[in-house]
């Protein structure tokens, strides 16, 4: 009988017929078992990653006085009017800084004068400061900021960088407003205030103030490491330094502003890229020339992009820190990231600043070759810039671009790198973690607290050795608008932020020494503190 008989087909129709309806059934099975799953987790989702640090209820309502806005503000604009600029590792303006340091003594001098508080100078401009604590028994902790500025193109600003304005009675303007020196202006504003009113800090910590965190921390926050190792400090319960500020609506699914705490920070490793081949004259040029042949490998690189590392950081986590707080449909899709997570990679890959969050990113930085027009040149040379995710390393960069380069021509050398550094605990019952969470949520009262991984560089990574609890915050708030302010035109602070950035500096220091007292606990949050 022929394999192809009518018999035969109609017996394999049937065949692939009952497969295919068993299969249909399968399939709409595991949907409904999905979809089950998926409401469930939607629906039954609590807030139990929001915690508070619990004690008793004045504690929580402890805040600066508000008649010190305008002077705080003012304070700050001062401190804008003094350029203090890295240029780089070894190139600061010296005198600058030290007009900032008498600036600073003369803008606090209760904190100055309090002989619980030792002053020092570390390698000639930065500053480190050790509140003594009356009492023992517990690690201490560091704050740290920096004192120095990147540089500025004048033309694009609306008031001088460095006037220092108060415009309108709105805004602080000035470079600096928003990185950093509003941080290192409002620890000392809480710790003048806190000392003002007659208290004396339980728990002894530090205040570092690195003055070349913009172009290295090599001979700032480095050195202050390096003293803090020499006199037996070896070991910190937590280091809070700058990071991602709270972003006002600008996170789908919610209009309540979002606090990213950054418990890690991206690696960085910057290649060098080089061809080299025979000069001469353009009128009978090679087949190939070095400027081809890099530009070849270089437009490889730029074009492919690392894979995904979604999940395997913090980035996942955030999404569920989000999820109880969000509508309906974003709470289905960022509690169900076991089903979803393909679809969210590929949206956020979409937009620079969020696929910065998935992947390793790269960034062709600077590209040097010839001479003249009519001269082949010899050489050309880039520079391409990594930031490398948590899940990755240095390795790992070198060799991807060489897979990708695939092109024995062009020659790799690496110029610096760093590692990424550690993810820090940041789960309900770390208490460091939470003591941040809660002072947060206790100044920017509808604040949603989230782990993430800060994309930039900051003064941590000298910090590493002395705890596992490094965290990167800024306490500040952004709209949209404001973004492109950061290392840009019209830098600027508003003075009602800046006063909620010196209370939550002040409720760390009043939560650290409430941890301290052995009085806290960590408890579901309530939104009533």
């Amino acid at each position: 009988m022929s394999l192809f008989s009518r018999r035969n087909i109609r017996a394999f129709n049937g065949v692939v017929a009952d497969v295919l309806r068993v299969a249909c059934l399968f399939s709409a099975i595991l949907i409904l078992i999905g979809t089950t799953i998926a409401l469930c987790r939607t629906i039954l989702i609590e807030h139990r990653l929001d915690v508070k640090l619990g004690g008793r209820p004045e504690d929580t309502r402890d805040v600066v006085d508000e008649s010190r806005i305008m002077k705080q503000a003012e304070r700050l604009a001062g401190a804008l009017k003094i350029p203090t600029i890295s240029y780089k590792t070894d190139h600061q303006e010296t005198k600058a800084f030290l007009a900032l340091h008498e600036y600073l003594q003369k803008s606090f001098p209760v904190l100055h004068s309090h002989p619980a508080v030792k002053r020092e100078i570390v390698n000639e401009l930065s500053l480190l400061y050790t509140i003594q604590g009356t009492k023992s028994g517990a690690l201490p902790y560091l704050l740290a900021s920096h004192l120095d500025v990147v540089p500025v193109n004048e033309k694009g600003w609306l008031v001088p960088p460095f006037g220092g304005f108060i415009v309108n009675g709105t805004y602080i303007y000035g470079r600096g407003a928003m990185d950093d020196k509003c941080g290192v202006m409002g620890i000392l504003e809480a710790l003048e205030y806190l000392l003002q009113q007659g208290e004396r800090p339980h728990r002894t910590f530090f205040l570092a103030f690195g003055h070349d965190e913009e172009v290295s921390g090599k001979r700032g926050a480095q050195e202050i490491a390096k003293l803090l190792k020499n006199r037996g400090i070896n070991e910190l319960d937590f280091v809070l330094d700058e990071g991602f500020p709270i972003s006002d609506d600008l996170t789908p699914g919610t209009s309540r502003p979002v606090a990213m705490v950054g418990v890690s920070e991206k690696g960085t490793a910057t290649l060098e890229l080089s061809v080299f081949g025979t000069p001469g004259h353009s009128s009978f040029p090679p087949a190939e020339t070095p400027i081809g042949v890099l530009s070849a490998g270089l437009a490889r690189l730029e074009q492919r992009k690392f894979k995904s590392m979604f999940g395997s950081g913090p980035e996942k986590q955030m999404f569920e820190h989000l999820a109880p707080h969000v509508t309906f449909m974003y709470k289905l899709l960022y509690s169900n990231l076991w089903f979803f997570g393909p679809l969210m990679e590929s949206h956020m890959a979409t937009m620079p600043v969020t696929n910065a969050f998935l992947r390793t990113t790269t960034a062709i930085t600077m590209f040097q070759a010839g001479v003249k027009e009519n001269i082949v040149p010899q050489s050309a040379t880039a520079v391409v810039n990594f930031r490398i995710h948590p899940a990755q390393t240095v390795n790992d960069v070198l060799e991807f671009t060489r897979e990708v380069i695939a092109d024995a021509r062009i020659q790799i050398k690496i110029k610096r790198s760093r590692e990424a550094h550690p993810i820090s605990p940041h789960g309900p019952y770390n208490v460091p973690y939470q003591l941040i969470s809660t002072s947060i949520r206790q100044v920017y009262r509808q604040a949603i607290v989230v782990p993430a991984v800060f994309i930039a560089n900051t003064d941590t990574r000298w910090y590493l050795d002395f705890s596992t609890n490094i965290y990167r915050f800024l306490p500040t708030l952004i709209k949209l608008d404001d973004i492109g302010r950061y290392h840009g035109h019209n830098e600027r602070m508003a003075v009602v932020n800046y006063h909620h950035a010196v209370n939550f500096y002040y409720r760390i220091m009043k939560n650290a020494d409430l941890a301290l007292s052995k009085e806290y606990t960590t408890q579901p949050f309530s939104a009533e503190l």
